[in-house]
């Protein structure tokens, strides 16, 4: 017993003057009847300290045991405990003995994380309680307890499939619960392979405006109309996508008129004649904007009135105005169709974007906002950087011919040219990666990452017109599959 003792404590390294200490000490042993709970062996629980019975080490494992036991004297009736701890997995144990339970048996377990094999060594008394009892016992006093720094779930992940052919009845389903606002939201699209690390949700959220603008009045700056099967959750939940695409992913379509927005952030009262009549205008077709223009200008001729008499008549008037109340008139019939005709969608989006208050604090900083994430080509161009500093000549001609080719687009293609690049139709990165392959033939093609804002484009092309060719066909398309993981 000894020595084999002397042997187990020599391999897990116990310092050899403890084990010569532990030899030398020669206090009597107490039989179990003497031994009181205080003198048992125990470790560490999770909330309560031992301090007098372990002492911290450097060692990954801890060897404790009761100074006061002559383990070289023991016999017979008394009982001998050693616990082996392993503090590198802060396995707890609690002594047996402090639950009421009297210890039989002497169990020292070799662990195998530290290069020795698995296996207890016990020495029983006549009467011996088995292990899985002592176990089954251990177990009921050791439940787990959440600790206050642990504690705390991580926040919550929502995810959504989406079908490109009904955006917006997928999106609205997912957006009519209120709660989605502060979840974080993963989208795909069904029957794609991509990955939503941002490009999938900001393609989601391009779509999804892109079909719902297709049902709203207006040309250049669209206004959202009544709808039979939207009552108040729908629209609330319109403006909860409003709200998660500019706050998650910067987001926001532009060609909503900017007086309808800041109504529905600030309020009606906030909407001023200059905001309202600008929004009028954009909201008008080419050819009535040119007439009020001229009408407001005092400059109409004919043909002109014939245009402002089909507008006032869209409108609800039947005849014009006369030349000196032309201008109020005018201005009562934008509040109209602006503001007034909407009211109800205006007052249902006045909840959910409140969220957006502290962001957007006054009308300027919506008109702002707005003016920064309208894609031109020039600022398209400028987001394009090369993810290498140094190019070939090769690499440096192709880049050329690609900013050569954003910069003098429109604003329809700069939107086409961004949303393939990024998912997006709105500025919503702070650059795009430009790197290059030496593709030929038909495999030969500008592949875009929308999730890293990178184009990876070909540096094979002999020609300007033939760089042109090639992405017209692309863009003009309007198509795009999200097949890359």
């Amino acid at each position: 017993m000894e020595e084999d003792l002397e042997r187990f404590l020599r391999s897990r390294e116990v310092p050899q003057e403890d084990i010569m200490k532990m030899q030398s000490d020669k206090i009597q042993p107490r039989s179990k009847k003497q031994r009181s709970t205080s003198d048992t062996v125990t470790a560490e629980g999770p909330r309560q300290s031992h301090r007098s019975h372990s002492t911290p080490t450097d060692e990954a494992d801890t060897l404790l045991w009761d100074p006061e036991d002559d383990l070289w004297g023991a016999g017979g009736d008394e009982i001998v405990v050693i616990k082996w701890n392993d503090v590198t997995h802060e396995d707890v144990t609690q002594s047996a003995e402090m639950n009421g339970v009297p210890m039989q048996d002497l169990q020292l377990p070799l662990s195998s994380d530290f290069g020795l094999p698995s296996a207890h060594v016990s020495i029983h008394e006549d009467t011996v309680q088995t292990s899985q009892d002592l176990l089954l016992n251990s177990s009921s006093q050791l439940s787990p307890s959440t600790s206050a720094h642990g504690s705390g779930n991580p926040e919550s992940t929502q995810r959504a499939s989406i079908h490109r052919t009904k955006v917006v009845e997928d999106l609205l389903a997912v957006f009519m619960d209120s709660s989605i606002i502060h979840l974080t939201l993963k989208m795909d699209f069904v029957n794609e392979k991509a990955i939503d690390d941002n490009g999938v949700s900001r393609e989601v959220y391009t779509a999804f405006w892109e079909q719902f603008l297709e049902t709203c009045e207006g040309e250049a700056e669209r206004v959202p109309r009544l709808r039979p099967d939207f009552c108040e959750a729908e629209w609330q939940a319109v403006g909860r996508i409003w709200v998660k695409g500019l706050l998650d992913h910067g987001v926001m379509p532009v060609r909503l008129s900017k007086a309808f927005i800041v109504a529905c952030i600030h309020g009606v009262h906030s909407v001023d004649v200059d905001i309202l009549m600008t929004s009028f205008l954009n909201y008008l077709s080419p050819v009535e904007k040119s007439a009020v223009e001229k009408a407001l200008q005092g400059t109409m001729e004919e043909s002109d009135e014939e245009d402002l008499l089909d507008l006032f008549t869209r409108m609800g008037s039947h005849f014009l105005p006369a030349k000196n109340n032309m201008e109020p008139a005018i201005e009562t019939m934008a509040h109209k169709a602006i503001l007034q005709e909407p009211k109800y969608i205006v007052d249902c989006f006045l909840t959910p974007m409140s969220l957006v208050q502290l962001q957007l604090p006054d009308k300027d900083s919506v008109l702002s906002l707005y003016e920064k994430k309208k894609a031109t080509g020039r600022r398209v161009s400028q987001l394009f950087e090369t993810t290498n500093v140094v190019l070939s000549q090769r690499e440096q001609t192709t880049f050329n011919h690609l900013q050569r080719y954003v910069k003098n687009a429109d604003q329809a293609k700069a939107e086409q040219i961004l949303r393939f690049c990024t998912g997006s139709s709105v500025i919503c990165v702070d650059r795009i990666g430009v790197c290059f392959n030496a593709e030929t033939g038909l495999s030969r093609r500008p592949v875009a990452h929308t999730c890293g804002a990178t184009l990876e484009i070909p540096c094979t092309y002999s020609s300007f017109p033939e760089f042109r060719t090639e992405f017209d066909n692309i863009l003009s398309s309007n198509f795009f599959e999200m097949d890359i993981l």
